[in-house]
């Protein structure tokens, strides 16, 4: 394996340890089916600089990605990006450029059977379906194929369920592979006949496949209303299956197909479906109770055994996640800081993934330096690091040297996701108590809500005619 592939490797390692920590729940669909050899990724572009972290995290391997020029002038954004072996090209609504470069490259870099990965609509944004889809990806492929480079376009679909929120879920769905030969004529292959980019016929034509390609695996709403409206509807179908789990969540990946789906159905049936289902959630808000809390139903065996379930293991991780915290709250408190900066959902994403790719690293690297050194300093990072000191004694015998800095700083991330989880899953038990004690207070109410959440139901499965949930 070469240096480079080593590096890419790692650094979509770290891409997926920064994607665990940006988010609870993270589902990767059809990626393990991808084909061998050279790929053209083409992506919705719906969370700024969150998008490729998540996308480079599930390929297992960095791609090169092609952003704006313009991101590569924004200060310590140029550094990173070239860091990361970038291929900006220049967009003619900035003011255009000479892209031939970064064509070159870009085909090069397929020829060697790599990745390269773009945002086909040219710009992040917050709508609830894909803008306008710009025509270069399908210009870098059809000339990497007149350049002789046997390659396939992914379309690549990334959901995230809310990008406000700190901890949400996301899920990254792979579509099947676009071959841009089927899109090339006959004649192209004889003496003086157009090929690559300069067959704007093959253009057009892939781009809009292209786009309808990746339409299949993002989420394709006409509003934002539209959207709640289906995943309502849509978690409301899932959690009522059999083999649901008392309090747990539904998957994000099966929720999105089916809200697509809703949303095809016929007009009249989606209406009266989306009006049962929002007097379904009105009742519940007004009594403060939640579907989760209600379906399955949850009884206090659960609720029990939850319970001491997680008493145990507070017991056991307490030393190692208060490490965790103690380590990563500051950086965690300002990445939680900078998502407040900006007002817009799609700003956020990138205000805190810029912050915590400088913060944390900072953080574990100055405990990591701090916890060698002598004086009262030192005492403190050593009390902050003594859940390793059995490991560090029978290892290294003591805490000077490089060998156990690292196995601090390697330690810190690791403990710190561990003590999110760990915290998570007390508030979920705490949650689940508190659900107990609510419905078995509001007994006499439950009656009427499950009576609309059947008629909820019932008017969502007349809307989608055939289901199939297996």
């Amino acid at each position: 394996m070469s240096i480079r592939d080593t590096a890419d490797r790692v650094i979509s390692l770290i891409a997926r340890v920064i994607t665990k920590g940006l988010f609870r729940s993270v589902e990767v669909v059809g990626f393990d089916n991808l084909p061998d050899g050279p790929k053209l990724i083409v992506a919705n572009h719906f969370n700024g600089f969150v998008d490729p972290v998540v996308l480079a995290g599930a390929l297992g391997r960095l791609p090169r990605f092609i952003p704006k020029a313009t991101l590569c002038k924004t200060p310590g954004v140029g550094i990173l990006m070239k860091g990361v072996g970038v291929l900006p090209v220049h967009r003619s609504v900035d003011g255009g450029g000479d892209n031939a470069g970064t064509f070159s490259s870009v085909v090069a870099e397929l020829h060697n059977g790599h990745s390269v990965a773009i945002f086909p609509e040219g710009t992040t944004h917050d709508d609830q379906h894909l803008s306008p889809i710009k025509t270069g990806a399908a210009r870098l492929g059809l000339d990497a194929l007149a350049d002789g480079v046997d390659l396939r376009i992914i379309p690549v679909g990334i959901t995230f369920e809310d990008k406000v929120a700190l901890r949400s879920r996301v899920v990254i769905r792979a579509g099947a592979p676009i071959d841009p030969g089927q899109f090339v004529g006959q004649e192209s292959h004889s003496a003086g006949a157009t090929t690559g980019s300069e067959d704007h016929e093959a253009v057009n034509q892939l781009t809009s496949q292209i786009r309808e390609s990746i339409a299949q695996v993002s989420p394709n709403f006409g509003s934002f209303v539209e959207a709640v409206e289906a995943r309502c509807a849509a978690d409301l179908v899932l959690r009522s299956e059999p083999t649901t789990k008392p309090f747990g969540e539904v998957s994000l990946a099966r929720r999105e197909e089916l809200a697509a789906s809703f949303t095809t159905a016929d007009q009249q049936e989606r209406e009266n479906a989306g009006a049962a289902v929002a007097e379904y959630h009105l009742i519940l808000r007004a009594i403060g109770v939640r579907d989760d809390h209600l379906v399955p139903k949850v009884g206090l065996n659960v609720a029990v055994r939850r319970l001491v379930l997680t008493g145990l293991l507070v017991t056991v991780l307490s030393p190692l996640a208060l490490m965790g915290i103690a380590v990563n709250a500051i950086p965690a408190l300002l990445v939680a800081l900078a998502g407040t900066v900006a007002t817009a959902p799609v700003s956020k994403g990138t205000n805190r993934v810029l912050v915590g790719v400088v913060g944390f690293p900072l953080a574990w690297a100055l405990l990591a330096i701090g916890d060698m050194g002598s004086g009262v300093a030192a005492s403190a990072f050593n009390f902050t690091t003594s859940p390793l000191s059995p490991v560090i004694s029978a290892i290294f015998d003591d805490r000077g040297g490089w060998g156990p800095s690292l196995l601090v700083f390697f330690a810190a991330p690791v403990f710190g996701l561990l003590a999110v989880w760990l915290m998570e899953r007390v508030v979920g038990v705490y949650r689940l108590v508190m659900t107990v004690w609510s419905n078995t207070q509001r007994r006499g109410q439950l009656e009427m809500v499950y009576e609309q959440r059947t008629k909820a139901l019932d008017a969502t499965n007349r809307a989608l005619p055939g289901l199939d949930l297996s």
